[in-house]
């Protein structure tokens, strides 16, 4: 007859379940998620289509076959077309927050990216509390700054270190105790100091060593009196929860100071948009609604197209309905590249900063950094309206094809671990658009054409590029 002991309980494990555990705060990844996971400004909601079927238009022609019987919400937003920087500026915002929370449509014009000079401003006027991304990048500069700065001290000390070995005929041999002493004192060996110590330049440490893990925590020093009372063979003895202390509620007796009025700071500060953002806003979702200044009325399509269009001399004034339009024109050939990644998911933000077109991003640029840096080159299907096109002389073209200025892209990209990407836009020949399309002098005439219309004459083809160096790349 065997007998079974009962269970003795764990007291860490009674501990543990009598213990209540406390909501854990968000992460700053599932903060962004919450705030930036729509990646185009319409939504899609949970409730069924009800009432007749929406009119035909461009979006709901790409629009699949089962999400068509489900209700869009699809916000309105407005915006002023500005001639002399030939961008979209939105100054309402909460049109601003919108358009740039969902999908990372703009800029802000006194801002890194994100408009955010007014929450700057509130938070100096309060005392400065809070971090944001302009305060994190005019930090990293001042460390780099000093970095420098401390680098530069370092390499002096080494070379009047260095010198006065050399110039004073002594060798590590026959040094004294006191300039021994001297030497470790400044934080300098000079018996270590060799020809290769002036080629070898100081770096930094490695900033993303780390990055992932969990910082490291020294452990507090023990007091030397109780260094030696502390048993080694000791158990651990079971801790005793102490409930927290209840919060204290304080009397509302209009004695605080009010809170700070935000709405005494002016804003400052729009979003800017770029015509080829402001068109697929447009144009492709109807989410936005753009002022002409100088009519003060808001253009149909086929007039805000006339409006975006690249004049083939420069020029301050606008361009009208009657300006000529050509496929080889560059706003056109920059959309269609534009048009084409952000269909297939790609939040698409401008790259001049690295001598490229656009920078491809996963989800979005406070997500990650880019991966991809897009390169256009336009290519003609038919050579002869090259010469013809008022378009087909000008540097635009010729240089993106030189190698001198591939080069340039590739060593800038390079240092900043992008990818370069060649998307060679075809430009469809004169010759096979329809006649019933196009005006006198060849070109397409703006009224009888829409944007789906314009993107079927297209195609685009990718290259990725890399360099190639055989001396490292042997295995």
């Amino acid at each position: 007859m065997s007998t079974s002991a009962a269970p003795v309980p764990d007291p860490h494990t009674a501990e543990g379940a009598s213990k209540p555990q406390a909501p854990r705060p968000p992460s700053r990844y599932q903060q962004n998620l919450k705030k930036y996971g729509n990646p185009l400004p319409l939504r899609l909601l949970d409730a069924p289509l009800e009432g007749p079927a929406p009119s035909p238009s461009y979006l709901t022609s790409i629009t699949p076959s089962f999400l068509r019987h489900r209700r869009i919400d699809v916000p309105s937003c407005t915006g002023t077309y500005d001639a002399l920087t030939r961008s979209v500026w939105v100054t309402k915002r909460d049109d601003m927050e919108m358009l740039f929370c969902r999908g990372f449509f703009g800029k802000g014009t006194l801002s890194r990216s994100e408009a955010t000079w007014k929450d700057r401003r509130v938070d100096m006027v309060k005392g400065g509390n809070s971090v944001l991304a302009e305060q994190i990048r005019a930090k990293r500069r001042l460390d780099r700054k000093q970095f420098k700065v401390d680098r530069a001290a370092a390499m002096l000390d080494a070379a009047k270190a260095a010198e006065a070995v050399l110039t004073q005929g002594q060798t590590p041999g026959d040094e004294s105790a006191e300039q021994a002493e001297g030497s470790q004192a400044s934080g300098i060996d000079v018996t270590t100091l060799t020809a290769q110590t002036f080629l070898v330049r100081p770096t930094r440490p490695d900033a993303n060593r780390n990055r992932g893990r969990k910082p490291f925590k020294r452990r507090p020093p023990v007091p030397a009196g109780q260094a030696g009372a502390v048993d080694s063979s000791a158990k651990p003895q079971p801790r005793v929860y102490v409930p927290p202390p209840a919060p204290v509620e304080e009397d509302d007796d209009g004695s605080e100071e009010d809170p700070f009025d935000e709405d005494l700071v002016p804003e400052m500060e729009h979003l800017q948009l770029g015509l080829e953002e402001a068109w697929f806003l447009a144009a492709g979702l109807g989410v936005l609604k753009i002022l002409d200044p100088q009519t003060q009325t808001y253009p149909p399509l086929p007039t805000l197209l006339a409006l975006f269009l690249t004049p083939p001399t420069p020029s301050l004034r606008s361009p009208t309905l009657s300006t000529p339009l050509h496929v080889d024109d560059p706003f056109l050939v920059s959309y269609v590249a534009y048009h084409h990644f952000r269909s297939l998911g790609w939040v698409v933000k401008p790259g001049i900063k690295f001598c490229c077109d656009w920078l491809l991003y996963k989800r979005g640029p406070v997500f990650s950094h880019s991966a991809f840096s897009i390169a256009l080159v336009p290519v003609y299907g038919d050579l002869e309206d090259k010469e013809t096109s008022p378009y087909g002389g000008e540097d635009w073209y010729e240089e993106r094809q030189s190698w001198k200025w591939i080069n340039t892209v590739m060593r800038v990209n390079s240092l900043v671990q992008k990818t370069v990407i060649m998307v060679y836009v075809t430009i469809p020949a004169k010759s096979s658009i329809p006649a019933r399309l196009t005006l006198v002098d060849g070109s397409i005439d703006p009224v009888k054409v829409n944007t789906r219309m314009l993107l079927e004459m297209y195609s685009i083809r990718e290259v990725s590029l890399t360099r190639f160096s055989a001396a490292r790349r042997r295995d």
